[in-house]
Order: C-alpha cells, then sequence, then structure tokens
C-alpha cells in the first residue's frame, strides 16, 4: 500500500512538471519554425564582436540577418525619429547601453526584456552573477549581459615623462596643465563614464577643478582624441574608446601609449528589443539564444579577439577569457563601482556632463 501511494505521489509531483517542459518545448519550437522565415534586423555598436555574435547566430538557426553599425547615440537619434513617423524597423540593438538606459527607455522606445524569455536556463537567476545587475532601467527592458571594468584614460609616456599620474589627485598637477585631452563630455560617452567614475571617488569639486585649472583641451569625437594623444603632445588623453587603442597596439604603433589601469570605471555593454519589433520571432529566438551558456561563450570568445580586456559576462558558468579576469567587477562589493551605463550611476553621470558644460561652455 505504501509503495503504490509512494509512486502516486512521485506521478502527481512528475506529470506538471513534465507538462512544463513540454510546454516551453513547445513555444520553442513553434517561434523558431516562424523566425525561419524572418530576418532579424540589427542595429550594432562598431566593435566587431556584435557582428561575429550575430554571425554565430545566423549560421546555427539558418535565420538571416541584417546589421546596420552605427555608436550608440547615433542609433538613439535614429530610432527616436523613426518611431516618431510611425517606422518601426529595428528588432535588436546591441552595444553599450547608456543611451538605451538613459533615453530611450524613459521615453518609450523599448520593449521590456522578460516576456521574450522561453529557455528554462535563461530565466532561471542562479545562472547570473548578480540579480542586480543585469537590467539596466527600472522597465527592464535592457539587458547588461557584459558588466566589465573599462580604462579610458590614457598617458603617452614621452610627454612629461617625470611626473607621476597614479591617483585622481595626480591630475591636477600643475606641470598637466594645457597638457590634458578630453573626450566632449556634454553627452555620455567614454570621456563622460571616466569622469563619472572621479565624481563618484572624489566628489564634484575635484572634477570642477580639473576641466578649470588644468585647461583641458576637449575633442568632439575618438578619432581627434586618438590623434591628440599619439601625435598631438598632449600627455593624458580621457574617453578614448580601448577598442581603438587596442587596434593601435595590434597594428604595432602606440608603443609610448600606456593604458592606466587604476583609473578604471563599469561599463555595461547589452541588448535590448525596440518597441513594435517586426520580426518578434526572430528576435525572440537571438534574444534566449544569446543568454545561454552557448551564446555567453561565443560572446566571450568574439570580444576577445579583438580586444585585450573586457571579454566578461554575467553568467556564472562562462569564465572570463584568459588575461581578461581584471576586467570583471567584484560582484560581492558592488558598491565600490560606478555603474555609469546603468540607472544606478545616472546620477554621477548626469552631473559630470552639468559640470563639464559649465566649465568648459560646451
Amino acid at each position: 500500500m505504501f509503495v503504490r501511494f509512494a509512486a502516486a505521489a512521485v506521478l502527481t509531483v512528475m506529470l506538471p512538471l513534465n507538462a512544463h517542459a513540454q510546454a516551453w518545448q513547445d513555444q520553442w519550437n513553434a517561434t523558431l519554425a516562424k523566425a525561419r522565415t524572418q530576418t532579424l534586423t540589427a542595429m550594432v555598436a562598431g566593435e566587431e564582436a556584435f557582428q561575429l555574435v550575430l554571425a554565430e547566430f545566423s549560421k546555427k538557426y539558418g535565420i538571416k540577418t541584417e546589421n546596420t553599425v552605427s555608436r550608440p547615440s547615433s542609433a538613439l537619434t535614429r530610432i527616436q525619429t523613426e518611431q516618431k513617423n510611425g517606422q518601426f524597423i529595428w528588432d535588436v540593438w546591441m552595444g553599450g547601453t547608456s543611451n538605451m538606459v538613459n533615453s530611450a527607455s524613459p521615453n518609450g522606445l523599448l520593449a521590456p526584456m522578460e516576456p521574450y524569455f522561453i529557455l528554462p536556463e535563461v530565466k532561471d537567476p542562479a545562472n547570473w552573477r548578480h540579480p542586480d545587475f543585469l537590467f539596466g532601467d527600472s522597465k527592464r527592458s535592457v539587458f547588461m549581459n557584459s558588466n566589465k571594468l573599462e580604462f579610458y584614460v590614457l598617458r603617452n609616456t614621452a610627454v612629461l615623462p617625470d611626473v607621476k599620474v597614479e591617483t585622481w589627485d595626480d591630475m591636477l598637477n600643475p606641470k598637466l596643465k594645457g597638457k590634458i585631452s578630453v573626450r566632449d563630455m556634454s553627452v555620455p560617452n567614454a570621456g563622460t563614464f571616466a569622469m563619472a567614475t572621479a565624481y563618484g571617488v572624489k566628489g564634484p569639486d575635484f572634477v570642477r577643478k580639473l576641466f578649470k585649472d588644468q585647461a583641458v583641451t576637449v575633442y568632439e569625437n575618438p578619432q581627434q582624441l586618438d590623434a591628440a594623444i599619439t601625435r598631438g603632445g598632449q600627455a593624458l588623453s580621457i574617453g578614448l574608446e580601448t577598442y581603438l587603442w587596442d587596434k593601435c597596439r595590434a597594428d604595432g604603433g602606440c608603443k609610448q601609449i600606456d593604458n592606466l589601469w587604476q583609473f578604471g570605471a563599469a561599463i555595461s555593454l547589452g541588448f535590448t528589443v525596440p518597441k513594435n519589433a517586426p520580426d518578434k520571432e526572430a528576435a525572440t529566438i537571438f534574444v534566449n539564444w544569446f543568454l545561454t551558456k552557448e551564446g555567453q561563450e561565443v560572446w566571450v570568445n568574439s570580444w576577445a579577439k579583438h580586444n585585450t580586456s573586457g571579454a566578461v559576462s554575467m553568467r556564472k558558468d562562462v569564465p572570463p577569457f584568459k588575461g581578461h579576469e581584471n576586467s570583471l567587477p567584484d560582484f560581492s562589493n558592488p558598491k565600490n563601482y560606478v555603474f555609469v551605463s546603468s540607472e544606478r550611476g545616472s546620477e554621477e553621470v548626469n552631473e559630470t556632463i552639468k559640470i563639464f558644460k559649465e566649465a568648459t561652455g560646451h
């Protein structure tokens, strides 16, 4: 009698579990079948990794992809204009999350991400490093699959070689006056993020003093900033994207340029599904695959192909690429960082922009 009762109890428990498994598998198969008749239209940032990921996705599932490369700020403007005119073109937008979080999400340009989740391993919070740092916005529309430490302060060691720059306070050395180049920080970008970190560590007075007393030279785009530090006789550069520096090193140049690792900012890379995605099923398959262990391994390996740091994932079961371990924030002490491209770091970013405009007139 007891054996029969136990067997019946086990069967009663297993039936709902089996039904649940069958439900998501049926949903997945139906979605995949429709997605294979569609084309995933993606807006991606300039780093090669995004295109490599999409190529692997297309190869795995036989779903066509069309990629448009655009800087996040330009992508924001384009999507905003298109949606205002009733045009809904994009299925996925990938890149740095600041413009997604601080502008696109509050302006209603994005869809909530979680309704796209099907696979149990994607839904399971136990698979992620820290649940509070997965979504960049309160609407949970921007998924941050990679939170990494980025280093946007570079030094030309041939200029003022006797001046040490080991702390933020060292940047106020009068000998550096007129020898510091910064990216235009009137909008969120690499320069803004670097100084938002300084704002979090040293406070507003330090940021204001650096801009005013050191007679910083402002450049509008990273290419100008690159030229200033590599050929223009500037000692410090604040705001140059790491991938440009990596490329210069890979091509055999920039031997006199050092990356100052002590000035790290916590940067988020991720993706979102814009509102009214035209190929919803293709977007659904991509969202789920990209957040699996396999998809995040593809991400980490793709990022490492063209970058010397930052190949990390928020999945616990995907370790950093070898040599990139220092890029992973310590999520047991997340308060040690300013997550500048999420809502958590929006105050520091916004205040930095305000001080920059007041101090430089830009």
